[in-house]
């Protein structure tokens, strides 16, 4: 009897030393993904400007109408039009990351993020390590750090052309 009013006088003193964690039975602990990032850290770690897009003969003509708007920044425009295309042809992978990409930029980041996400899981292409950068972006500004940081450790494991931008990117997340 003795121990367990010790027990419960521990946790009775402890709970109020450190308010909101919880120590008390029933209490919740802290979430993973919450953070004490203020969310202007968030904004400017998620922030990025549009990759670029080179015009190809090859592809197809509704893709390349579809790229035209994404050039003018006409990014909610340029989405409506890679849908039509991603739908069409779902292994297209350019129309996957590109509308993945309009999508983050047009303030519909969830659709974003799961474009992105889809062409990641879709094995090796072309687009995957960027795919991957602006997955980690993406996932910054909706504040899923544990995510982010699973889609730039793969990143760097691919040893790529972002690998240095993905290593500096989890430092600052990490940091934080």
């Amino acid at each position: 009897m003795l121990v367990a009013m010790s027990v419960f006088a521990w946790l009775a003193w402890t709970s109020r030393e450190e308010p909101g964690i919880g120590r008390v039975a029933g209490g919740r602990p802290p979430s993973a993904t919450t953070s004490a990032i203020p969310d202007e850290r968030f904004e400017f770690l998620a922030a990025f400007e549009a990759p670029g897009y080179k015009p190809d003969p090859v592809t197809p003509q509704v893709f390349r109408a579809a790229m035209a708007k994404y050039t003018q920044r006409k990014y909610a425009d340029a989405a409506q039009a890679l849908r039509t295309v991603a739908d069409s042809k779902p292994d297209f992978a350019a129309a996957r990351f590109y509308l993945g990409i309009s999508l983050l930029l047009s303030d519909n980041r969830i659709a974003g993020i799961q474009e992105l996400r889809t062409l990641t899981m879709s094995g090796d292409n072309p687009y995957l390590e960027r795919a991957r950068f602006y997955l980690a972006k993406g996932l910054i500004a909706e504040h899923d750090i544990p995510r982010a940081q699973q889609q730039l450790q793969d990143l760097i494991a691919q040893h790529g052309d972002l690998e240095k931008q993905a290593t500096a990117l989890l430092t600052q997340i990490q940091s934080s």
